[in-house]
């Protein structure tokens, strides 16, 4: 069995699973996946063995190095690493996630209103010194977006780590309280994301839901080549995957918004 790896963030490993998943389905060949999140991989069974991330693998699922190159998402960037890039078309970023835990869904759907997840405001990439602060955009455009959907949908806050500003109008509060699986669970049956550039990313395109993402003017034009390469054109996948940047005229804003609940 040959290893292989992507990043070891939540969203590299909906990345990853989702390489594998062609990869098994493609060829008679099991994997030894290295990654810290093996709740995600729980859809591939017994054709992978899912060990602690590590760099000593047979094969690099990864995005990092190709961050300047144009022309290329950060998704199909994974599939050149393991020589799949010409198969894009082939390749799908998704999950076929079964419920682990049926009775957060189900407490979820009693409200009747479609669920709408939206991102807990926390340090970019996880990261406690400061490294790419200007990713996390103006939160209260995201307060906004949340605004417009709010009477149309439930509001349930997801993600973990220390908040960086709160929210108004969250309807039900998840972020630090799910496992992994409790999170796919309730992604599953999501309508919406709300977010900026994270895992939030491969979360909602893996289930091929609609997500309206925030960027931050200050990334984009941050000091640093890694920070300012992270644009929407990199990083969305999918067409049902939607941006504004936080400092746009508030009517672009107000466009996009609408786009975005009517959609669901």
């Amino acid at each position: 069995m040959r290893a292989i790896r992507c990043g070891r963030g939540l969203g590299d490993s909906l990345y990853l699973q989702a390489v594998v998943r062609h990869l098994i389905k493609t060829t008679p060949e099991s994997f030894v996946v290295r990654s810290d999140y093996p709740d995600v991989f729980r859809p591939l069974k017994h054709r992978v063995d899912v060990t602690p991330f590590s760099r000593v693998v047979d094969l690099c699922a990864h995005y990092a190095a190709r961050k300047s190159v144009v022309g290329t998402t950060q998704f199909e960037d994974c599939l050149y690493g393991v020589g799949l890039l010409e198969k894009k078309a082939e390749v799908e970023l998704r999950i076929d996630w079964e419920i682990t835990d049926r009775g957060l869904p189900w407490d979820l759907g009693l409200y009747g209103r479609p669920i709408v997840l939206v991102q807990l405001p926390r340090a970019p990439m996880g990261r406690t010194d400061g490294f790419g602060k200007e990713l996390l955009p103006d939160c209260r455009v995201i307060q906004q977006a949340i605004d417009r959907v709010r009477d149309r949908a439930l509001i349930v806050q997801i993600g973990s780590g220390v908040p960086l500003f709160k929210f108004d109008h969250i309807d039900v509060d998840l972020a630090n309280k799910t496992s992994v699986a409790q999170l796919l669970d309730v992604a599953s049956v999501a309508s919406g994301f709300i977010g900026y550039v994270s895992f939030m990313v491969p979360l909602a395109e893996s289930f091929g839901k609609p997500a309206l993402f925030v960027w931050s003017a200050r990334g984009l034009r941050g000091s640093h080549q890694f920070i300012r390469q992270i644009t929407p054109k990199k990083v969305l996948q999918r067409p049902s995957s939607r941006f504004v940047v936080d400092d746009w005229p508030g009517g672009k804003h107000d466009e996009a918004f609408h786009d975005f609940a009517l959609l669901l």
